[in-house]
């Protein structure tokens, strides 16, 4: 379980060192120009509104425009979506079925035991029962131990995801930050006004001694 926390905080750790090698695997139009997602044109919807897709969340949207420019991504996205999804579900059915049907078996077998009135009868039927039980663990101990790798396996994945998202979408955001800076000048002329506006009302609001 340490083991899962040092691989995490390096791999944060690796996020920004990484992000100039990772600027290699995507399109450059992704990594030179703002997000067409953000892009702040009259010719271009709001943010406010396309962003309502995603309910809101911006990481997502970037990341869609991501796979929409790069074909290597979208295909490996694609791949985890079908992973992620019918092909887990189907290869796992069979024997998530078989696993309840035992289950359901070893409960009902257990309940009728317990209503022995015979104390003996029940206590030996009982034995007889985990003995039974002992068996089929043995013999479905390997599919268990799949069955739960798999589940290690689906949690590392969803991680790895998240970080790709995260080493994807960087670039895209600081290209943003980078290009689209409103010029301070307008705020500068604001202050200005708030200040030329306050100090004509001081004419108005002095209090005669």
């Amino acid at each position: 379980m340490k083991l899962k926390y040092v691989i995490i905080f390096l791999s944060i750790i690796l996020f920004y060192n990484c992000s100039e090698r990772n600027n290699e695997k995507v399109n450059p139009e992704i990594l030179n120009g703002t997000p067409e997602t953000l892009e702040q044109t009259e010719s271009k919807i709001s943010y406010s509104s396309i962003s309502k897709r995603y309910g809101g969340n911006i990481l997502e949207e970037l990341y869609q425009e991501a796979l929409e420019k790069s074909e290597k991504l979208e295909i490996l996205n694609e791949r985890i979506k079908e992973i992620s999804s019918d092909s887990l579900q189907t290869k796992t059915n069979d024997f998530i079925k078989y696993r309840n049907v035992n289950n359901d078996y070893w409960n009902a077998a257990e309940n009728y035991a317990n209503n022995i009135n015979d104390s003996i009868a029940k206590t030996s039927m009982i034995e007889i029962i985990e003995k039974l039980k002992k068996k089929y663990g043995k013999k479905v101990a390997q599919h268990e131990t799949k069955m739960r790798e798999i589940e290690v396996l689906k949690s590392k994945l969803n991680d790895q995801i998240i970080l790709m998202k995260l080493f994807v979408t960087e670039p895209m955001i600081s290209n943003y930050q980078i290009n689209e800076l409103p010029e301070k000048s307008k705020l500068e002329s604001i202050i200005k006004d708030y200040t030329e506006l306050i100090k004509q009302t001081e004419e108005y609001t002095r209090i005669e001694k």
